[in-house]
């Protein structure tokens, strides 16, 4: 991991001035009026600012919850009991392999530069396509450090030289803006503590005509998954408030300058690939286009089918 080169890019999050990195402490800090450190922690840069909420004990809670490894094999349908689950909760599994060709499909329609995956979770989806774009500079975020402790897992055994991993809060990125020319978030609004907030900042950092792309979890698709998964799921904290149907989540890309927009959806579970067209549009402009799998298909936007 470059930490120097990751330095160039940082903002801290705390005050949001500039940050270098000082190897002999393993640390970052900023150059603020007021000192802020961040250690680099089980290989990975450590840029949270605070956790005033508690939240790392909840985040951790809630990945033992779901046993640790166990949660790979179940998000990936690896048994038959996997899929059951799966199938119990989304009403199909035909999602899942769209989920590990996400990450190629949008990589490989952005410019050469850094690219924001998160939250990158085990790295059980993504992990495997760092290697295959030569061209990007991936930053691997999470705010879970158990999560990322595997994730690095999979890095260290690829050997991959193109990935950065950080620990982060989505609701206040350490980045400076326009930075990536890529920003994937798989099932991330699920999870956000605060989703509008978290929109907000992976539009900031996303530069222009930039790719906004991944997975999201949409209300109103299915009575059960919204009974099991909006209701219980969020009940325990699996997933946050709110949770979004699919024309409240467009319209709020829609409204922060995220247009060019593809979906696709199967079941509860919506794709959706954009481009950052600059400021957000007045309120008299007429709405983003918005093509849906029915209507034709951006065939470099997302993966295809599969159904």
């Amino acid at each position: 991991m470059n930490h120097e080169r990751l330095a160039t890019m940082l903002r801290c999050p705390a005050c949001g001035a500039e940050m270098r990195y000082k190897p002999r402490v393993f640390s970052y800090c900023c150059d603020g009026r007021v000192l802020h450190t961040f250690r680099v922690k089980d290989q990975f840069a450590d840029l949270v600012h605070g956790d005033a909420e508690g939240r790392q004990k909840k985040v951790d809670r809630a990945f033992d919850r779901v046993a640790g490894r166990l949660y790979e094999k179940t998000v990936t349908g690896a048994t038959a009991f996997d899929r059951m689950v799966v199938e119990l909760m989304w009403g199909t599994t035909k999602f899942i392999p769209l989920l590990f060709e996400l990450l190629g499909s949008v990589a490989e329609d952005c410019e050469p530069g850094y690219f924001l995956d998160i939250p990158v979770g085990t790295g059980i989806f993504t992990a495997g396509e760092y290697s295959l774009q030569p061209n990007l500079e991936f930053i691997a975020a999470d705010y879970s450090r158990k999560m990322l402790a595997h994730a690095y897992e999979k890095v260290l055994a690829e050997d991959y030289g193109n990935v950065m991993l950080v620990r982060t809060d989505v609701r206040s990125l350490p980045f400076a803006d326009g930075m990536f020319t890529g920003v994937l978030t798989m099932n991330g609004f699920g999870s956000f503590p605060d989703p509008e907030r978290a929109l907000d900042e992976l539009v900031r950092v996303l530069k222009k005509e930039g790719k906004l792309a991944g997975s999201v979890y949409v209300r109103g698709e299915r009575l059960a998954t919204d009974f099991m998964l909006g209701r219980l799921g969020a009940a325990v904290g699996m997933f946050t408030r709110p949770i979004y149907t699919e024309e409240e989540f467009l319209a709020g890309l829609e409204s922060r300058g995220i247009n060019k927009i593809v979906t696709r959806k199967v079941r509860s579970i919506m794709f959706f690939s954009a481009r950052k067209c600059g400021a957000a549009p007045p309120a008299a402009a007429p709405a983003a286009e918005v093509v849906k799998e029915d209507e034709g298909q951006d065939p470099g936007a997302l993966p295809p089918s599969g159904e």
